[in-house]
C-alpha cells in the first residue's frame, strides 16, 4: 500500500477538433484579442466546432479521429514531504515518457 501510478498518456488528433478563428495582424479579432491581453496578461482564443444540427458551426467538437497512446505506468512512492529534487526527477521520467509516446506511439 502507498503506491500510485503515474500513466504517460498523448492523443494524436486534438488539434482538428476545433477551428480557430483567423487572426492575422490588422485584424478586427487580433486587435481585440491583443487589448485583452493587455488587460488581463491572456490572449482569448476564438474557435469554433460544428452544432447539433449543423456541422459547419457551432461549439460542439467536430467529429474527427482521435488515436490516444497510452505508456507504461511509472510507479510511484508515497512519502509524507516530498523533496523538490524528488518531484523534478518524477517529472523528468514524465516528460522522457510523454516525449517517446510522441516519437514513437507503436512502442
Amino acid at each position: 500500500m502507498g503506491k500510485a501510478y503515474l500513466v504517460p498518456v498523448f492523443t494524436f488528433g486534438e488539434n482538428d477538433v476545433y477551428t480557430q478563428v483567423s487572426n492575422e495582424r490588422g485584424s478586427w479579432v487580433r486587435f481585440i484579442q491583443t487589448k485583452i491581453k493587455e488587460i488581463t496578461g491572456i490572449s482569448p482564443a476564438l474557435f469554433n466546432g460544428r452544432g447539433i444540427f449543423n456541422y459547419s458551426f457551432g461549439l460542439l467538437p467536430h467529429r474527427v479521429p482521435l488515436n490516444i497512446v497510452f505508456g507504461a505506468p511509472i510507479p510511484v512512492e508515497k512519502v509524507e514531504h516530498s523533496t523538490r529534487k524528488q518531484v523534478e526527477e518524477l517529472h523528468k521520467k514524465y516528460c522522457e515518457a510523454l516525449t517517446k509516446l510522441f516519437d514513437d506511439p507503436q512502442g
